[in-house]
C-alpha cells in the first residue's frame, strides 16, 4: 500500500511545538480577512443595483470600515503567524546543531563550520518566510475565490453568473 506523503506545513508543525496554535490561529484570521475584504464588493453590488433601479443620491461611504477590519485581522494574522515561525525557526536551528554534534568530527571538518552554519541558517531562515508569509497568503488565496462564490449565489447568482462568465 503506497504511504500518503506529508504536507510541508504538516512537517514543520513537529517543530512549533505549543505554537503550531499560532499557525493555525492566523490561517483563521487570514481567512477572516480574506472574507471581509469581499464586504465591498457587496457594497459595489449594492451601489449598481440601486443605480440600476432608482438611481439614488449616494451622501456617505459607510462600508469602508469593513475593508479597515479586513486589514486589521489581516495583521493580527500575521502577527500570530510570525509568532509561530519564529518559535519553528528557533527550534529546528536547536535541533539541527544537536543533530550537527552527534556527527563525526571528520564530518564537520570536512564541510566546514561556516558551511554547515551557512545550511543551518538558510534553510530555518526558509521555514520563516514560509510559515510567516507564505501560509497566510495561500490560505488568503483559497478563501477570496470560496467567499466571492458563496457572495454571488447568496446575493445574486445571475448576476454573479454573468460575473464568472
Amino acid at each position: 500500500m503506497k504511504e500518503k506523503k506529508k504536507s510541508t506545513l504538516s512537517k514543520l508543525m513537529v517543530f512549533a511545538g505549543n505554537h503550531k496554535y499560532y499557525v493555525y490561529a492566523s490561517c483563521i484570521l487570514a481567512t477572516i480577512s480574506a472574507f471581509m475584504a469581499l464586504v465591498p464588493f457587496y457594497d459595489i453590488w449594492r451601489i449598481i443595483k440601486e443605480v440600476l433601479e432608482v438611481r439614488p443620491h449616494f451622501n456617505e461611504a459607510v462600508h469602508v470600515l469593513f475593508a479597515l477590519l479586513s486589514m486589521i485581522f489581516y495583521i493580527v494574522a500575521l502577527m500570530c503567524s510570525h509568532k509561530a515561525a519564529f518559535r519553528v525557526q528557533a527550534t529546528m536551528r536547536t535541533k539541527m546543531m544537536e543533530h550537527i554534534m552527534k556527527l563525526p568530527l571528520g564530518y564537520v571538518e570536512s564541510q566546514g563550520s561556516g558551511k554547515i552554519r551557512k545550511i543551518v541558517m538558510e534553510s530555518s531562515s526558509a521555514t520563516e518566510t514560509f510559515l510567516a508569509h507564505n501560509v497566510p497568503d495561500k490560505v488568503i488565496s483559497k478563501a477570496t475565490p470560496i467567499g466571492l462564490l458563496l457572495m454571488m449565489v447568496f446575493f445574486d447568482w445571475r448576476l454573479g453568473l454573468i460575473s464568472l462568465i
